[in-house]
């Protein structure tokens, strides 16, 4: 680790990272966190994760029971409607057991303690869960709005083919755009308070506007265009009843 003025740098293997110390009484860095953390949050913060995982789980569960359940006919019921919420509960499974328990360790442990493979998959899980359920409440929109407004073409339109294809497209699409939240996750070590602790950290390369761009896309795709589109599709719903 090298000391230049107010700067830092961290060892990321073969590449470097530098960080700006900010000017206050314990000249912590900027970018670095986890051993110098304390106060209430170290319980707290992960006390709220467990009732998030707990209730997330049991909630879950329920719906799995409810489309799970037979119909008079003997076998449980698959529409269009049921696969998008299959789908959506699937997703929130995903991201309460493989990215919950990771992340309640960052305010509990002085450490990342789990490794470069699990910095990034951790991350990356997490960025496409969220976009397959921002996706599939989208999915469940449009769905609604060709049921409602579109209800003579309807049962071609929304066949349970179509509703799978939709998932499989959702899916697709959430883990290739959250590809470079992987790449850009590493484990930085050699601070100069912990010089033999790992921190799992967002890494990107100095002077970049990769990350501005990135992040003004999930912006955009995350958030501001299924907003629309959810907003215009239950509107043109709620004309027809």
């Amino acid at each position: 680790m090298e000391e230049q003025g107010d700067n830092f740098v961290l060892s990321l293997g073969d590449n470097t990272s530098k960080c700006r110390l900010e000017t206050n009484q314990t000249q912590a860095p900027v970018c670095w966190s986890g051993a110098t953390r304390g106060g209430p949050e170290v319980v707290i913060v992960p006390v709220l994760f467990g009732l998030i995982f707990l209730l997330g789980m049991v909630g879950n569960t329920l719906v799995l029971v409810v489309l799970g359940r037979l119909r008079p006919g003997g076998r449980p019921s698959r529409s269009a409607t049921n696969i998008f919420i299959l789908n959506l509960s699937i997703a929130d499974f995903s991201f309460l057991l493989f990215c919950v328990p990771f992340q309640a360790t960052i305010y509990s442990l002085p450490e990342w303690i789990f490794g470069a493979f699990f910095c990034k998959w951790v991350h990356y899980l997490a960025m496409a869960t969220m976009l397959v359920s921002i996706f599939t409440l989208v999915a469940m929109s449009v769905d609604r709005y060709i049921a409602v407004v579109h209800a003579k073409r309807s049962p071609c339109i929304r066949s349970k083919r179509n509703a799978a294809l939709g998932v499989g497209v959702i899916w697709l699409l959430s883990l290739l755009i959250a590809i470079p939240v992987a790449q850009h996750q590493a484990l930085m070590s050699g601070h100069q308070q912990a010089p033999n602790s790992s921190f799992c950290w967002e890494h990107w390369a100095d002077g970049s506007t990769a990350k501005q761009m990135y992040k003004i896309t999930i912006l955009l795709v995350g958030y501001l265009l299924p907003l629309v589109l959810i907003t215009c599709c239950y509107a043109k719903v709620g004309e027809r009843v």
